[in-house]
């Protein structure tokens, strides 16, 4: 029976964005279709390949036949090619979602010892929004129904708002968020993370992340 080929659910899980989503899905129908690679050579079929290198494709080995054993050779040499190419599409997505103008670097304050961010902001779409896209290292989770906010700021204070997130114990965050402010020079000279609190006014807010 011929092995079967990876479904793209089974590749890609829910959790990537739809855009991405469907372009990878386009990469998979095409090597789908262009089939198994052309029969290998004598030298090539003596492999012996490993039983732990066919199982996490859903591959077995074959009863030995009398004739060339390169359909169960090839079949999981496609199936490695496509796993492959679709994890390194997934893992070199991270700053192809827009064009990237500018990366700022964050350290965290007296408040988050040891936090960082890195922020890359994309140039202004033509409905006016410009993109970011943030990894947030080593922030604990904010506490009590609190939540964290990304401003670009003037004299070290709050002035446009671009989003608010929230992170998880020892799991680095990256998160997509898009603003329409013009980045006006004069508007603003850095950016800052504060840390939510009901009842005290942003301009009060504690500062866990800063530019400054």
């Amino acid at each position: 029976m011929r092995p079967r080929t990876p479904d793209f659910a089974d590749l890609v899980g829910p959790e990537v964005p739809p855009a991405e989503r469907e372009r990878l899905r386009a990469a998979h129908d095409l090597l789908v279709r262009a089939g198994p690679p052309p029969e290998l050579s004598p030298e090539l079929e003596q492999i012996p390949w490993p039983e732990e290198a066919l199982a996490p494709l859903g591959l077995i080995r074959s009863k030995p036949h009398r004739g060339r054993p390169w359909l169960l050779i090839a079949s999981a040499a496609a199936a490695l090619v496509l796993v492959g190419f679709l994890i390194g599409q997934l893992g070199g997505s991270k700053n192809t979602s827009f064009d990237v103008a500018r990366t700022i670097k964050m350290h965290g304050t007296a408040e988050a010892r040891g936090a960082a961010a890195v922020v890359d902001v994309g140039r202004p779409k033509s409905d006016g929004n410009w993109p970011m896209l943030i990894s947030v290292t080593s922030l604990p989770p904010a506490r009590n129904d609190s939540y964290y906010e990304m401003w670009l700021s003037k004299n070290g204070k709050p002035v446009f708002l671009c989003g608010s997130f929230n992170t998880r114990n020892g799991a680095d965050t990256e998160l997509n968020l898009s603003a329409a402010y013009p980045l006006k020079r004069n508007s603003f000279d850095g950016w800052i993370v504060t840390r939510h609190v009901d009842g005290v006014p942003d301009q009060n807010a504690p500062v866990v992340l800063t530019t400054a």
